[in-house]
């Protein structure tokens, strides 16, 4: 899609244009959460043009100026870089104005001392100047920010904007929230400053609604001189569920020959093909890395598109699991089904992706008598016996299974304490050995003092 948003009609993305237009129009900031491939370079650069601007802001319009910081353009990702880009663009709004930037060192050797002093110089010439403007920083991929900028450049932002209340404002486009994105050291203060700067502003771009794919499919098909029939755009559109990305390389998959039904239009034809063309399963990569590894624990756990909150059974925290799902909602990744309890796909495609990525927890091979955990095969085999018992505990998952029980299923005799305790704490702890779990605490064998045992985390038999 690069390079073609500004050729949308303006009325492309309009609920998401709407809501960043109406932060602007009341002064406040607006963080814009994306997976990879969803297009946050093509809306912001939509969002920015004239034609839009004029649209949503109208009399306003004129009273808003925007720089776009493109932070895919840093050689070197660090604030210093950020500050040289933003008075660099701030030079070029006074000169539109007939303003001459005051006196300065050549911004490519000032530090970043010198640095700051002439961006606050050059803010403030332009907003004395222009007593009624606001002055719009629209950053792209800002996520670079977040993770490896020093810390201080939040602060810095946020001074500025304070020193000039309701005059200026930030735009900014990420692939997640702090939260998700920074290691725990950072964690603490980056999500403070992001709290501050965007103060709950923030909103997520989703997959593209139908309308708005296909507009964008007549563009692609009309730069590649081509065409393709309207039933298999509406397949293409149901298999991907209008992420752009993966949108576009399969409908021009099917429209060079290279992707073909051969006469089978369904969609499971579809979702076949497509997991074996290469440019089809590098847009599915592009956005499975996009996402964080909790996200990542939290697809693992689909099963046929479905997510089942009760299905999370995790060393992480539950609060870092709620953030990981409301993001995955805000994105568009996970449409909520039921409430706060059950979870959807939002594509077919993608779905079938993530099911080769392994899912987390336990599962067994009943027929080779093998173990997986987190979709890698256990290559230590189990005895007979310890087979047995997972085999056991898994046809009872989650439920607490009496020593009597298990004795009996296990040994296929009665269960006596004084003879049987011993043996079968001891068959117990080898099977936790042979598959790796720990008895403090365990993660799937887990013993339940005066009562049995207890099989956590397993997801399923594996075929």
């Amino acid at each position: 899609m690069s390079g073609h948003a500004i050729q949308c009609p303006v009325s492309f993305r309009a609920q998401d244009v709407s809501y960043v237009m109406h932060s602007l129009l009341s002064a406040r900031s607006c963080a814009v959460i994306g997976a990879d491939g969803i297009g946050k370079t093509d809306f912001l650069r939509h969002l920015l043009s004239e034609p839009v601007r004029d649209h949503y802001l109208a009399e306003r319009s004129p009273q808003m100026a925007f720089l776009l910081i493109d932070s895919h353009a840093l050689a070197q990702p660090s604030a210093l870089a950020y500050y040289r880009r933003m008075t660099a663009g701030l030079e070029q709004i006074l000169l539109q104005y007939g303003l001459t930037p005051a006196t300065a060192p050549h911004l490519s050797r000032v530090d970043e001392e010198e640095a700051i002093l002439v961006l606050f110089e050059r803010v403030k010439a332009l907003l004395l100047f222009q007593d009624l403007l606001q002055l719009v920083f629209a950053f792209d991929e800002f996520t670079v920010a977040f993770t490896e900028v020093e810390q201080h450049f939040l602060r810095v932002l946020h001074a500025l904007r304070a020193s000039y209340s309701g005059r200026i404002s930030y735009v900014v486009t990420s692939r997640n929230v702090p939260a998700l994105l920074c290691d725990p050291v950072q964690q603490k203060i980056v999500y403070q400053m992001f709290a501050e700067l965007f103060n709950g502003y923030v909103w997520g771009l989703k997959p593209l609604v139908e309308s708005d794919a296909f507009s964008q499919m007549d563009l692609w098909l009309a730069q590649e001189h081509t065409g393709l029939p309207l039933s298999l755009r509406k397949l293409c559109f149901q298999a991907t569920g209008g992420h752009p990305g993966l949108l576009k390389t399969t409908v021009l998959a099917m429209a060079d020959g290279s992707l073909s039904l051969r006469g089978q239009d369904s969609l499971e034809a579809l979702l076949e093909q497509s997991l074996l063309h290469a440019s089809v399963l590098s847009q599915c990569e592009l956005l499975w890395q996009s996402f964080s590894e909790t996200e990542h624990y939290c697809l693992r756990t689909l099963r046929h598109g479905i997510l089942q909150r009760n299905w999370l059974m995790s060393p992480l925290s539950p609060s870092l699991l709620r953030e990981a799902l409301r993001m995955l909602m805000l994105k568009g990744i996970l449409h909520e089904v039921k409430s706060d309890t059950t979870f959807q796909c939002f594509s077919p495609l993608f779905a079938a992706f993530v099911a080769r990525q392994g899912v987390p927890g336990l599962q067994l091979d009943l027929v080779r008598q093998q173990v997986w955990i987190d979709g890698v095969l256990q290559t230590k085999r189990l005895t007979v016996r310890e087979f047995k018992l997972l085999r056991f505990l898994a046809s009872h998952a989650g439920d607490i299974c009496s020593r009597e029980e298990t004795t009996w299923a296990v040994y296929g005799e009665e269960y006596v304490a004084k003879d049987d305790a011993a043996r079968l704490d001891a068959l117990v702890e080898r099977a936790r050995k042979s598959i790796g779990d720990t008895s403090r605490p365990p993660r799937f064998l887990e013993t339940v003092r005066g009562t049995g045992h207890r099989l956590n985390a397993y997801v399923g038999e594996r075929f």
